[in-house]
C-alpha cells in the first residue's frame, strides 16, 4: 500500500511518538485524523503544522476509557474522510502498579489498562477493519511493548494489557485476512519520559546503549504500511533489550 493519499487515524497523536508519526505520514501525503483526550492545545498545534503540508487533517477528542466515545471516534473518522485506510492504535497509559496495593486498587488499575490497551483497539479495529475488508485493502498497526515477552517488576497490569494487545493483533490478522494486514510494533527505549531524571540507567539493559528516537518507530510503521506480505507479526524496535 502506498502512503500518499491514504486516510490515517492515529490514536494518542497530540504528543510524543503519535505526533511524530502524524507529522511524518502527512509529509508523505497522507490525510490524518489526530486523536487526543486531554491535550487539546497540543493537538491543535499538530493540526496547524499539518495544514501547511497540503493534506487533509482533523482532530477528534475521545476518552478511550469510555466505550461510547471510542465508537464515536471510529464513526466520526469515517464521516470525515469517507473511509480510513490505516489505523494506528498508538495511545497508551504507563505507570507502575505494585502488587502490595489493596485488591480494589489493583483491580481499578487493571480495568484502566484493559480499556485503553485492549478494549479501545478492539472496538476501533472492528468498526474500521470491517470497512477496510469491504474495500479489500487496509492496515491496522498496534503499538505494543516488548514487556509481554520480558516482563519487569511493578508493572504487571500494564504488561498484561500489552500482552493482550499482542494476542488481539494475531486474532485480528486472522479475522481480516487476506485484505487487511494487522501487525504490532514492540518498542523499547525510544524516547525518555519527560519526567525521567536518570536517562542512562535504562540503556544499560539494552545491547545498543542508546535511545532509539521516534524515527525508528516510523521506519517500522512505514514498512508495515507498504508491505503486502506481512501480517500477524511483531516487529521489535527495542535496541536488543529482549536479549539482555
Amino acid at each position: 500500500m502506498e502512503i500518499k493519499g491514504k486516510n490515517v487515524l492515529i490514536t494518542g497523536s497530540a504528543k510524543r511518538i503519535g505526533k511524530y508519526l502524524a507529522l511524518s505520514l502527512a509529509k508523505e501525503g497522507a490525510n490524518i485524523i489526530i486523536h487526543y483526550n486531554y491535550s487539546e492545545k497540543e493537538a491543535e498545534d499538530v493540526v496547524n503544522q499539518i495544514k501547511d503540508l497540503d493534506v487533509k487533517v482533523e482532530k477528534i477528542k475521545a476518552n478511550l476509557e469510555d466505550e461510547k466515545q471510542v465508537i464515536s471516534l471510529a464513526e466520526e473518522s469515517l464521516n470525515i474522510f469517507g473511509k480510513i485506510d490505516i489505523l494506528i492504535n498508538n495511545a497508551s497509559i504507563y505507570y507502575p502498579t505494585q502488587l502490595n496495593e489493596n485488591i480494589s486498587k489493583i483491580s481499578e488499575e487493571m480495568d484502566r489498562f484493559y480499556k485503553v490497551h485492549i478494549k479501545a483497539p478492539l472496538i476501533l479495529s472492528t468498526i474500521l477493519g470491517k470497512h477496510m475488508f469491504k474495500k479489500k485493502e487496509g492496515r491496522i498497526i498496534n503499538i505494543g511493548d516488548y514487556s509481554p515477552l520480558r516482563p519487569y517488576r511493578n508493572f504487571t497490569p500494564y504488561t498484561i494489557s500489552k500482552g493482550g494487545l499482542l494476542t488481539l493483533t494475531k486474532s485480528l490478522a486472522k479475522e481480516f485476512a487476506p485484505y487487511v494486514l494487522v501487525n504490532a510494533i514492540l518498542p523499547g527505549p525510544i524516547i525518555p519520559p519527560p519526567d525521567l531524571e536518570d536517562k542512562e540507567t535504562p540503556l544499560k539493559k539494552t545491547l545498543l546503549k542508546k535511545w532509539g528516537g521516534e524515527k525508528e518507530i516510523l521506519k517500522a510503521v512505514k514498512y508495515l504500511i507498504e508491505t503486502d506480505f506481512t501480517t500477524g507479526a511483531f516487529i521489535p524496535v527495542e535496541g536488543g533489550r529482549l536479549l539482555c
